[in-house]
């Protein structure tokens, strides 16, 4: 089997957890940094003409193979596939995510004054999901999701929204 085989084998399996330059290293038995480079872009271009894209996630320095969110929301609508998290659970992650990226502290009272009394639901399904954590009053975002988005879009996207 040959290394890009192996490659594309190892970023299937591992899913959202990625890969690492480590790991490619150990795909083809050496330290060598523009081989594996040479592998990520030959991987990349055979997505080309597809909807699937190679995505490097700065945060855990691993590269992740992705759809975009369009399709994903579209399979979603379509009921083809279900979500991870519920439509109101990803609601209340925007409002955290919001606040945060305004550097305010996000709180339980202030989601409740958002998003209602059943915001402690959705912080549990966030939470159980890795999402999110909870210290004291105070609920924190976790490198898990940073790991999982695209910030500068959704940062983009979440500023045209009035809340």
């Amino acid at each position: 089997m040959n290394h890009l085989e192996l490659l594309q084998a190892l970023m299937f399996l591992r899913g959202v957890e990625g890969i690492s330059i480590a790991d490619i290293y150990q795909i083809i038995g050496k330290n060598d940094m523009r081989y594996a480079f040479f592998l990520l872009s030959i991987l990349e271009d055979s997505f080309e003409n597809t909807p699937i894209q190679l995505k490097f996630i700065p945060t855990s320095k691993r590269y992740q193979i992705i759809v975009p969110h369009d399709l994903v929301t579209d399979l979603e609508e379509r009921n083809l596939v279900t979500p991870i998290i519920s439509k109101a659970a990803r609601a209340t992650l925007a409002c955290i995510l919001m606040n945060t990226v305004k550097d305010e502290p996000v709180t339980l009272t202030l989601l409740k004054q958002i998003r209602g009394i059943n915001v402690v639901k959705h912080l549990k399904e966030l939470e159980d999901n890795g999402y999110i954590t909870q210290e004291e009053n105070h609920v924190l975002i976790t490198n898990k999701l940073l790991s999982e988005i695209d910030i500068p879009s959704l940062i983009g996207e979440l500023k045209k929204i009035e809340f």
